[in-house]
């Protein structure tokens, strides 16, 4: 699976505890306070599932500071394109998947930066299983 993948795949699963803690959190406690701990939870979760899933990087002070960033960045656009589609006319219900196909490439890149200090890597392309090049069958060591 790609990073790509991974990173939709991590940021689903992220949402969906997030949004059963705060489900749970706000049985007991008011709205406001249960949506700041699952926000603020889900950006640690995020952290964590970008480094050993999604990048496969190592967990280090330095990214763990600049992540939170991500969300800086992400907030804004976000709120811009939301702001120009229902001020467009565009119903609220169909804007929000809009914004959200916006911000999850724009979120990627953003991370992919912290978790990769700028450096664009490629991943190795995956063979088949079983798969030989020419120079592993060649013999020639």
């Amino acid at each position: 699976m790609s990073r790509f993948g991974r990173f939709v795949v991590g940021g689903t699963v992220n949402t969906a505890a997030c949004h059963g803690l705060f489900l749970v959190l706000s049985w007991s406690v008011p709205v406001a306070v249960a949506y700041s701990i699952a926000y603020f939870t889900g950006i640690a979760l995020a952290y964590l599932i970008n480094t050993t899933f999604v990048f496969r990087t190592r967990v280090t002070l330095a990214s763990a500071v600049r992540f939170p960033g991500v969300y800086l960045v992400a907030y804004p656009v976000g709120l811009v394109v939301l702001t120009l589609l229902t001020g467009a006319g565009v119903p609220k219900w169909l804007a929000m998947p809009v914004v959200i196909a916006v911000n999850v490439p724009v979120t990627f890149a953003l991370t992919r930066w912290v978790m990769t200090g700028g450096a664009r890597h490629r991943e190795p392309a995956s063979r088949p299983e079983g798969a030989v090049g020419a120079y592993e069958r060649s013999g020639i060591r």
